[in-house]
């Protein structure tokens, strides 16, 4: 026991036992009598001990085990995917829980530890590299096919979750190319949504001149670049008519691809043009997609990230003011224990399981709220830590995957309280109500923590 990381462990512990105590406060009536295991922090209590039963349990199994299993696992939780889409409860809007009696299972909390079993394994093979086209094309699909049956079940939040063990594939090589692209995606389709797709055309005309133009050596070149960067804040910034802009953009990217003509860079205007037009393309689809396609409380969502101003407070709004007032009015060092009075009345909707950081806000101010951010980046470092010094490919591939996990988990939770992330619903590790969420990631880390200790003893008997 004395290579057991027993730091992380005491941090799991410590998250676990903030998290049932912040449920009992989210519950907390003074003048209620109601017997505690009928009360929400009675049944989490009973779902923490069978979190301390994983946690304590999976040491005892080596790492060639979980390294062994992991395809037959994997199928598994592929298998409980389908199965719900079938026999599954609708909850909130999802088809995504297995109802069994008073306990609700949601599947795809234990999909996501098959997935990284899954995807280790495949890469820990010795002839598998990521910079191999076959190989990269199966390595993501070992994410995206139970990605796509958690987005079939209606739970775009999970779905998201699965993407994160990507970083998987960018710690063993992958191109850097790609994430630069998925943030370009990705801003593209923010600009398309908080203000207007034909927004987006004069940043890629403009983007595209200054690139043209960049790329050549002549004197005048940089000149001109300077002058587009001078010319789009400009036209941003005083002009108000959008045809204005759209024209000055399209006159500074002519102006661009004929100097490149002149110079006979003719291949570089012609790759350009083609990736404006579809990055172009891509923005216009978002934005058709969110007005025609999506339901409107999924727009809703949505807009109460990017458009708060366009949001009904009494409506799809409600939650998020709610939510920042709870955090905002607990100061520095909070309420107190069990003196939320936002918690108590129950201002904040769904406090115990979406929105429970509101609490940790309310009642413990900015230092319970930093305090839990830390005990969090502490153990993401330390998984880190776990999968560099560990020489198995199997263990490090896996590490990897929990930090990815874990990290979308903390960020999206935290981030949809203070209104900085949609809310898509998805728990915070450890904190929120839900049997499902606390036993997969018991499961998670403990799995982790197994590996580490019997690759540490291992190399200490070599």
């Amino acid at each position: 026991m004395k290579k057991f990381d027993w730091i992380s462990f005491a941090i799991v512990i410590s998250l676990i036992i903030i998290g049932l105590m912040m449920i009992y406060a989210a519950g907390y009536q003074p003048d209620a009598d109601i017997p505690f295991f009928s009360s929400q922090a009675g049944r989490q209590s009973i779902f923490v001990i069978g979190a301390l039963i994983i946690l304590t349990g999976s040491q005892l199994i080596d790492w060639k085990f979980w390294s062994g299993f992991a395809y037959p696992f994997y199928a598994f939780t592929i298998f409980l995917l389908v199965l719900v889409l079938v026999l599954g409860a609708t909850i909130k809007g999802s088809t995504s829980w297995f109802q069994l009696g008073w306990f609700s299972f949601q599947p795809s909390e234990l999909a996501k530890v098959g997935t990284i079993m899954a995807l280790a394994s495949f890469l820990s093979h010795h002839r598998t590299r990521v910079s191999d086209n076959r190989d990269l094309m199966f390595a993501s699909g070992i994410i995206l096919l139970p990605a796509l049956l958690v987005l079939l079940q209606g739970d775009a939040g999970s779905a998201l979750v699965f993407l994160s063990i990507f970083l998987v594939l960018f710690r063993e090589g992958l191109a850097m190319w790609i994430p630069v692209l998925l943030f370009i995606l990705a801003l593209l389709f923010i600009l398309a949504l908080k203000y207007d797709v034909f927004v987006v055309l004069p940043l890629l005309l403009f983007a595209g001149g200054v690139f043209l133009l960049a790329s050549m050596k002549r004197k005048q070149a940089h000149v001109m670049v300077s002058l587009g960067i001078f010319m789009l804040a400009i036209s941003f910034a005083f002009l108000k008519q959008l045809d204005i802009v759209i024209g000055l953009s399209v006159v500074y990217m002519l102006y661009a691809a004929i100097e490149n003509f002149l110079s006979k860079q003719i291949r570089q205007v012609v790759l350009l043009t083609l990736g404006v037009t579809l990055l172009f393309g891509f923005a216009y689809i978002s934005s058709y997609l969110f007005n025609n396609v999506l339901e409107r409380h999924q727009q809703d969502r949505i807009n109460v990230w990017l458009n708060p101003e366009d949001c009904d407070p009494r409506g799809s709004l409600y939650n998020i003011l709610q939510s920042k007032i709870a955090i905002g009015s607990g100061g520095f060092t909070g309420k107190g224990y069990l003196q939320g009075t936002m918690t108590k009345l129950n201002y904040v909707p769904e406090q115990s399981t979406d929105f429970i950081y509101s609490i940790i806000g309310e009642e413990h101010g900015f230092i319970g709220s930093i305090a839990v951010i830390m005990l969090f980046l502490i153990l993401m470092l330390r998984v880190i830590d776990i999968g560099e010094r560990a020489r198995i490919p199997f263990i490090r591939h896996y590490a990897f995957g929990v930090v990815g996990v874990v990290f979308t988990h903390v960020l999206v939770n935290i981030g949809m309280t203070m209104g900085l992330m949609p809310v898509i619903g998805i728990p915070l590790p450890f904190i929120s109500s839900g049997g499902s969420s606390l036993l997969g990631f018991s499961l998670l880390i403990g799995i982790l923590l197994s590996m580490d200790s019997s690759w540490v003893r291992s190399r200490r008997v070599m």
